[in-house]
C-alpha cells in the first residue's frame, strides 16, 4: 500500500512539472530534473524487487500446485472432478483404474453412464443432494467400460472456481466390493448361525467381564423363563435363575472360567417358560480383544429332550443290562439247584444206604474198621448236605430267607467262630430270586469272614422295612477299605456288587486295620419282580 501511494505522489509530481514546461511559466532546471530522475530510479529498483519476489512466489506456487497434482493424481481413491451437469472434467490415475478406461476417454464424459440402471435414482438423488453444499456420500453399483460391475461408495462436495462463478462437483469414489462381499458373507454366516441355533433350540449369552453385566438373547430367555425385558442384566441374578441343587456348582464353574480364562462346558438344571424342570448346556470361552475389556460369550441350549432319550437310552441298557444279570443268576442257580438235588438225591442216599448195610454186618470181628468206616461215613454224609446246602438251600424254598439264615449260622459256626444272626419284618415271602440273592450276598460275606477277618464273632443282622437292611460286622483284623477300593482282589465282591445293581442297592464298608469290619447293604425290594427261579 505504501509502494502504490509514492508511486501515486511521483506520477504527480512529474505530471505537475510537465504541466508547468508545457505553460511556458517555467523551465526545468537541472536540479529539478535529477532529483525526479532520481526518484524514478528509486522506484524502478523497487519495482524489479517486487517483480522478482512475485516471480519467485509463482515459481513456489507453481511447484506447489505440481505437488498438489501429483498427489492427486497418485491418490489411492479415484477423484473425479464433474461440471453441473454431471460432466467429467478431471480424473486421476485411481478414477480411471476404477473404471477401466483411460483418462482423454473419460473427460467430457458424464460420469452416470458408469452407473448400474438400477442405481441411477440413487445416484439422481446424491448429485441433487450436493446442491446444499453440505458433503454427501451414498452407495451403488458402478460398471466399468469393460462391463465389469462393481460396488462403489461415492462421496462428494460441492465447490465454486474463484476466477470464474461457475460451480464444481468434486467426487471420490471408493472401492467397496469386497467390503460388501464380506458383509454379505457375515450376513449368510450370521443367518445360518441363527437358523442352527434355532435348529438345535440353543440361543447366545455373553457376560461383561469389567462390569459382570450379563446379556441374554430371546430364546434363553424362554429358557429361563424371563418375560421380555425384565431382566437386569446382573450375574447374580442369572445364577439365582439355576435350579437351587445346581447353582454353586454352576457359579463355581463360571468363576473357575473367568479367573483362568478357560473354557466353561456345563449342563445344569432351570425352570422354563412352562414352568418345568428342563436342562440347559452352557458352553462358552473368553474372548480378549484390544484394549481393557474382557467377554465371556457362549451358547446355551435347551437339551431336555436329548436328556430325556439319554436318561431312557440309559434305562434302556439298565434294563438290557439287568436282563442278563438275571438270566446268568437264575442260570447259575437251577445248575446249583441241579447239583443239589443229584447230591442229595443220589449220592447223600447212597452213603446213607451204605451205612445201613455196614450196620448189619457182623462186628465183632472187625469193630474197629468198621466204626472207622461208620464215622468216615457220616463225615461224608455231613459234607454232602452241607455242599447240597450251600448250593442250593432247599429250606430257602420251603421255609423262607429267615429260616434259611438261622440254619447258615448254625452250619458255619464252630468253636473258632460264632456266628449270631438276626432277622426281622420277614412276614411275609418275598420273589424267589430277591431271597436267592439276599442268601448269596450273606453267605459271600461269611464266608470272607471266615478266609480273612480271622474273627472269632460275626453278628449278622437282616430286616425289612421300606427297604431291606443288612449289617455284618466282625471283632477280625480288619483291612484298609481305601486300598482295597483302589486294588480290588477277587471276585467275592464283585458277584456282590452285580446282585445289588439288580434293586438299586448300596454297600458301604467300614473298616481298619486292627479294628475288624462292619458291612452295611441297603436294597430295595420292589424294584423288580421276576420268579426267574421256579418254587
Amino acid at each position: 500500500m505504501k509502494d502504490k501511494v509514492s508511486f501515486s505522489n511521483l506520477r504527480n509530481q512529474a505530471e505537475k512539472v510537465l504541466q508547468k514546461v508545457g505553460d511556458g511559466a517555467t523551465t526545468l532546471n537541472e536540479t529539478d530534473m535529477q532529483v525526479l530522475f532520481q526518484e524514478l530510479q528509486v522506484h524502478q529498483i523497487e519495482l524489479e524487487m517486487q517483480n522478482d519476489e512475485l516471480n519467485l512466489a509463482n515459481e513456489a506456487l507453481e511447484r506447489q500446485q505440481a505437488r498438489f497434482a501429483d498427489i492427486y493424481d497418485l491418490a489411492p481413491l479415484g477423484y473425479f472432478i464433474l461440471t453441473h451437469a454431471c460432466v467429467i472434467e478431471e480424473v486421476n490415475y485411481a478414477g480411471t483404474v476404477l473404471l477401466e478406461a483411460g483418462r482423454f476417454s473419460l473427460i467430457g464424459k458424464p460420469l452416470n453412464i458408469f452407473i448400474s440402471a438400477d442405481q441411477q435414482e440413487i445416484f439422481r438423488n446424491f448429485y441433487k443432494a450436493l446442491q446444499s453444499g453440505e458433503r454427501q456420500r451414498c452407495q451403488l453399483k458402478m460398471i466399468t467400460k469393460m462391463a465389469k460391475p462393481f460396488y462403489a461408495q461415492l462421496e462428494g462436495i460441492l465447490t465454486k472456481r474463484y476466477a470464474e462463478h461457475s460451480q464444481q462437483y468434486y467426487i471420490a469414489v471408493i472401492d467397496i466390493t469386497e467390503r460388501i462381499k464380506t458383509e454379505k458373507d457375515l450376513a449368510e454366516v450370521k443367518e445360518r448361525l441363527e437358523l442352527s441355533l434355532e435348529a438345535s433350540s440353543a440361543g447366545t449369552w455373553e457376560l461383561d467381564l469389567e462390569t459382570m453385566k450379563f446379556y441374554l438373547d430371546e430364546f434363553n430367555y424362554r429358557i429361563c423363563a424371563i418375560p421380555g425385558g425384565k431382566f437386569d442384566g446382573q450375574y447374580q441374578t442369572f445364577i439365582n435363575l439355576i435350579h437351587p441343587d445346581d447353582r454353586e456348582m454352576a457359579d463355581q464353574q463360571f468363576r473357575n472360567s473367568i479367573n483362568q480364562e478357560k473354557e466353561i462346558d456345563l449342563v445344569c438344571r432351570m425352570i422354563n417358560s412352562k414352568g418345568e424342570t428342563c436342562y440347559a448346556a452352557i458352553r462358552g470361552h473368553v474372548i480378549d480383544e484390544p484394549g481393557p475389556q474382557k467377554r465371556l460369550v457362549g451358547i446355551m441350549m435347551d437339551i431336555t429332550e436329548k436328556k430325556r432319550l439319554e436318561d431312557a437310552a440309559s434305562k434302556l441298557e439298565q434294563n438290557q443290562q439287568r436282563a442278563i444279570t438275571l438270566a446268568t443268576l437264575a442260570a447259575g442257580e437251577s445248575e446249583r439247584r441241579r447239583i443239589s438235588d443229584a447230591l442229595h438225591d443220589s449220592v447223600s442216599q447212597l452213603l446213607y444206604g451204605i451205612k445201613i448195610k455196614l450196620g448189619m454186618l457182623d462186628q465183632s470181628a472187625a469193630m474197629k474198621p468198621i466204626h472207622e468206616i461208620n464215622e468216615l461215613l457220616a463225615m461224608a454224609i455231613r459234607e454232602t448236605r452241607n455242599i447240597s446246602f450251600e448250593l442250593a438251600p432247599s429250606i430257602l424254598i420251603d421255609f423262607g430267607l429267615p429260616a434259611t439264615i438261622d440254619e447258615l449260622a448254625k452250619r458255619l459256626s464252630g468253636k473258632n467262630m460264632v456266628i449270631k444272626a438276626k432277622a426281622s419284618g420277614f412276614n411275609e415271602r418275598m420273589d424267589l430270586l430277591l431271597e436267592t440273592s439276599i442268601f448269596r450276598i450273606i453267605q459271600e460275606l461269611i464266608n470272607n469272614c471266615m478266609k480273612h477277618a480271622e474273627a472269632s464273632l460275626v453278628k449278622l443282622e437282616i430286616k425289612k422295612g421300606k427297604d431291606i437292611y443288612i449289617e455284618v460286622r466282625d471283632n477280625g483284623k480288619g483291612f484298609d477299605v481305601a486300598e482295597q477300593e483302589r486294588s480290588p482282589a477277587g471276585a467275592g465282591l464283585s458277584s456282590i456288587r452285580n446282585r445289588l445293581s439288580l434293586y438299586n442297592g448300596q454297600m458301604k464298608m467300614l473298616s481298619e486295620p486292627g479294628m475288624g469290619t462292619a458291612v452295611m447293604i441297603s436294597l430295595q425290594y420292589n424294584t423288580i419282580q421276576y420268579n426267574t427261579i421256579r418254587r
